[in-house]
């Protein structure tokens, strides 16, 4: 018998052929083709007809047969067809992404008729939780009344094949329907056969999980007896309709298998894992109900089936188990990413108050959260052995099932026995995620060897060893986000951290460490290397064996309080001085190594850098004029877009970038002075708030232009040429800068006048111990000219920065328009990196070779996205094995807010007054949510010292910057929540 399998057309979802698509364990859909077919021919016998992406398949299955289609692009799915090598025997077709059971080919070669064709009378059970167009693009045929799908499997006997070979798809139609019409009416047998459900489509991981699975009970009960390194509990199980119409025998049912025992009665609807949403959790699972008592048993039964509502289906099941009590950790894992698909196990757990819900309910704080590479579980043993016996469980669940997206409700008991409650498919849809596994092992084993090759230091670095984290310094994670665009990368890198954040220290009195970039890249995600970053934070001044005790002393802090990796200047290096030195820096330094003659020497050279800092701020950010007078000179040349592009930014690193690393020293100097003034009792922090207030930055100039435009005092056009280069995602081109959406960014919500700042002045007790602590320092500098200074430096660090990011937007403005002249979109842009730029402006780089670089780092952006890596890589196995800890958000301000939480989708449309919002990154682009009435801030990353935290704070705006991943996506899920800063509290409010 011949199999012929139609793979000619382009996949309706992603971009790999139907037949090389991941179903499972690493297997492909072609896998489950050649298996369902095993029993009824031989591997020589599958023919596959293709054209798209047809080489692919032959170098994956070269033992089959295959029929190239010209013109694939061109033809119906019938002229492919009778393109088949056909021959006397029997034969059978199949489109190339369907699978089916081994039982059904069988059950469809019994019957008696010249062709069979397969269709499904439960279609629409199939598509409840699919899309309406995936409905309407469903092939179906009425049978007997009733409305049918057509699954496109047919059984040929011998005459009708004969009749094929000589078939002329002119006289037939288009498709297999219209074959099995003009078959039936040249006198050939035709007869349906339903496959009711036994069958499913690759274009739906809903079809695939419930073709493999089945429902949470009947998988549970496949498993029960299978299952060798974990317990699955003996259980009762029964639709719906079964208890509406028997509920007494049901109830004997399970006073016979359970005996004095309490129960935990559980939901298994057919619709609790869907497609485009997940209803795990959503319906009612009761626990420690008393076995004994039939009508306590019944009423959770009816309560568990009531909260299925209108969703309920006869056919829905319950699942009575007998309930775990002595639990030693609880929780949930996924065999996959959830996002991706990607090949990670991530467990999600509580091992502190022997809860069975705690994860599933969402009402525990202090969960934990453990990511494995599929590619090395062997690391799990060095971060939680405990979990290991749970791996070996879940593992042992996929080849049982033969399906590896699963998620896996599990408890470990006092003695140590993993017990499964719930296996539930992972039916997300991770069609954009087409990743080839091997590349991603690669990429991570690459990351490994690049890792250890940067633990021995240049010439001009100290130290033993370095970590990388995404925060420690200039903030990438807060900037660009933890997987940024290739553009937005590389003009970071260009701009900042290549040399630009170097030369600003060696400019200050801090040692050279050139040519050391600060971040690289591990698979596209951005790290800060700590080393580079500590030494170039030693004063130049400092002997070398003082300078070597302090960097190691600084990577030993810092490996220890992992925690402080967005707080690095605060909690582990000093870089300024501050009265209360020698006391400070003892108390953290000496146990680590570093002497007390260190300490002493170490004041001495950081008075040094602080007196100088208060006196040279104006030159060092004088140049940002220049690069403003020079901008417009550029823009209205003649010259090529590529050639202003490349001018413009090379202008905005030379004279903006160098002078916004200057401002932000500044105005870190200025913050550290004033919370440590608090910190002293020389100011309370009341009084720091009001200072604060007390005089004008960007953000409160936006309000105040915002506010005049909106009484006509301000025209359209001034209020767009002053701030319509800001940009949400101020290094990514595909964000929208502001002239491009004025009515979302500028012209909505101005009516409200800006508060007036208050009047602020320092008390005379309070200037009488500021003069002390210059006197200290040894600076000429009187109270006033300090005080002015504080005030200078906080609002150059926004004033240049909104500057020099005139250059940065206008250059991705030109890049753009170069876009439409070679043919690019602005995603395709994204994809850019500068030396492209660069080469494009030297002509030694073709259009061609253009369009081909961007389609592989699309590629390996697939790789960037699906990659999991933690915020802090401190051993190799870090990149196979990591523990997501909970973040230490930095709270601005002491005010407390309750509102409905808002998550903040990129150009969703959406009114934000009096909402909690969220947002991925402390980014300044966001600026223009200040004036949309908010009632909070919640930022994934950020530090103490963000742009977002010190704009929180001047508006007196609740906000916690900085909270981590783990805790912010558990607030995503929140509807309304309580912000309350002066406690450090975030909390759901039902």
């Amino acid at each position: 018998m011949n199999i012929f399998l139609l793979g000619a057309s382009r996949p309706a979802h992603g971009k790999k052929p139907s037949a090389l698509k991941n179903i499972a364990l690493n297997t492909k859909a072609m896998d489950w083709q050649i298996h369902s077919f095993e029993s009824v021919a031989n591997i020589q016998d599958i023919h596959y007809l293709g054209g798209y992406h047809i080489d692919e398949v032959i170098k994956n299955y070269p033992q089959l047969n295959y029929t190239v289609i010209p013109n694939w692009q061109n033809k119906t799915v019938l002229h492919t067809f009778l393109k088949a090598p056909f021959s006397d025997q029997p034969a059978i077709v199949a489109y190339s992404d369907t699978i089916f059971r081994k039982e059904i080919v069988l059950d469809m070669l019994s019957i008696d008729a010249d062709v069979v064709f397969c269709v499904d009378s439960l279609w629409k059970e199939r598509f409840k939780s699919r899309p309406t167009e995936d409905i309407h693009l469903a092939e179906t045929i009425e049978i007997e009344n009733s409305l049918v799908e057509f699954t496109g499997l047919i059984y040929f006997k011998s005459e009708s094949v004969k009749y094929l070979s000589n078939l002329d798809e002119i006289d037939v139609g288009s498709n297999l329907i219209h074959l099995i019409s003009h078959l039936g009416k040249n006198g050939f047998s035709i007869k349906p056969f339903d496959v009711s459900g036994h069958w499913a489509e690759f274009n739906s991981p809903n079809d695939i999980a419930q073709f493999i699975l089945g429902t949470k009970a009947e998988t549970l009960a496949r498993l029960e007896p299978l299952a060798r390194h974990s317990h699955i509990g003996k259980q009762v199980s029964f639709t719906c309709e079964r208890w509406k119409n028997d509920s007494n025998t049901v109830l004997n049912e399970i006073s016979q298998k359970f005996t004095n025992v309490n129960l935990v009665v559980r939901s298994s609807s057919k619709v609790e894992d869907g497609w485009h949403f997940s209803n795990a959790g959503g319906f009612d699972s009761l626990l420690n109900i008393d076995g004994s008592d039939k009508s306590i048993i019944s009423d959770a039964i009816n309560t568990v089936i009531a909260s299925y509502g209108n969703k309920q289906n006869s056919q829905d099941q319950v699942l009575i188990q007998e309930c775990l009590c002595d639990v030693r950790a609880a929780g949930v894992v996924f065999s996959c990413s959830l996002e991706s698909g990607a090949p990670y196990y991530r467990f999600n757990f509580d091992d502190k108050t022997q809860s069975t819900e705690s994860v599933t309910s969402g009402t525990h704080n202090d969960l934990r959260t453990i990511i494995v590479s599929r590619f090395a579980t062997k690391y799990l043993e060095s971060v939680e052995p405990e979990l290991i016996p749970v791996l070996k469980a879940v593992e042992e669940l996929e080849k049982l099932l033969g399906f590896d997206k699963l998620d896996v409700e599990f408890a470990i008991d006092g003695a140590g026995l993993v017990h499964i409650f719930q296996v539930r498919p992972v039916t997300v849809d991770h069609s954009e995620y087409e990743f080839d596994y091997s590349f991603i092992n690669q990429t991570l084993s690459e990351n490994q060897t690049f890792f250890n090759t940067q633990q021995h230091p240049s010439p001009f670095i100290l130290g033993n060893k370095t970590t990388f984290a995404n925060m420690p310094d200039w903030n990438p994670a807060e900037i660009i986000g933890t997987r940024p665009k290739p553009l937005a990368f590389s003009l970071y890198r260009q701009l900042i951290t290549n040399d630009i954040w170097a030369q600003q220290r060696v400019e200050y009195g801090y040692r050279d460490v050139r040519p050391c970039p600060l971040i690289f890249s591990f698979s596209g995600h951005p790290y800060v290397d700590s080393r580079a970053s500590f030494n170039s934070f030693i004063p130049a001044t400092l002997a070398e064996e003082t300078a070597v005790r302090l960097v190691n002393a600084y990577i030993n802090i810092f490996a220890d309080n992992p925690q402080y990796h967005d707080k690095i200047e605060f909690e582990v290096v000093f870089t300024v001085w501050t009265p209360g030195f020698i006391d400070y820096a003892s108390s953290r330094l000496l146990p680590y190594g570093v002497t007390s003659e260190d300490v002493f020497q170490l004041e001495i050279a950081l008075k040094e850098i602080t007196n100088k800092a208060l006196v040279r701020l104006h030159d060092d950010i004088a140049s940002i004029a220049l690069m403003n007078s020079r901008k417009k000179e550029i823009i209205l040349s003649e010259l090529q877009s590529i050639d202003k592009i490349f001018a413009l930014l090379d202008d905005c690193k030379r004279f903006g970038t160098l002078a916004f690393s200057h401002a932000a020293r500044a105005g870190f100097v200025a913050t550290t002075w004033l919370n440590n003034f608090v910190l002293i009792g020389v100011l309370s922090d009341k009084q720091r708030l009001s200072f604060l207030k007390s005089f004008n930055t960007v953000a409160g100039e936006i309000k105040q232009d915002k506010y005049a435009y909106s009484i006509g005092k301000l025209s359209q056009e001034k209020l767009i040429d002053k701030y319509g280069h800001l940009r949400p995602g101020t290094y990514e081109i595909t964000s929208q800068a502001y002239w491009e959406d004025p009515e979302r960014y500028l012209f909505s919500n101005c009516e409200q006048a800006p508060e007036i700042q208050s009047d602020f002045t320092f008390s005379v007790s309070e200037k009488n111990k500021l003069a002390l602590i210059l006197k200290d320092l040894g600076t000429p500098l009187s109270v006033d000219e300090m005080i002015n200074y504080l005030i200078k430096a906080i609002q150059s660090r926004e004033f240049v920065k909104f500057e020099f990011t005139r250059n940065l937007s206008a250059s991705l403005d030109l890049c753009i328009e170069l876009g439409q002249e070679l043919n690019l979109s602005r995603d395709d842009l994204s994809y850019l990196v500068y030396s492209d730029l660069e080469q494009l402006k030297l002509n030694v780089l073709t259009i061609e070779q253009l369009h081909k670089q961007i389609e592989i780092r699309k590629q390996s952006y697939v790789v960037t996205r699906t990659i999991e890596l933690p915020s802090i890589i401190q051993t190799e196995s870090d990149f196979y094995c990591f523990e997501r800890f909970t973040s230490q958000p930095n709270f601005v301000t002491n005010s407390k807010v309750e509102a409905t939480v808002q998550r903040l989708d990129a150009n969703e449309e959406v009114d934000l007054r009096g909402k909690l919002v969220l947002i991925p990154q402390a980014d300044p682009g966001y600026d223009w949510l200040f004036s949309h009435g908010i009632a909070g801030l919640i930022t994934k990353y950020g530090g103490a010292n963000s742009h977002m935290a010190i704009r929180a704070a001047e508006i007196n705006l609740p906000a916690a910057v900085g909270v981590g991943e783990k805790l912010y996506e558990k607030i995503e899920n929140m509807r309304q929540a309580e912000l309350d800063c002066a406690n450090h509290v975030i909390r759901e409010i039902q």
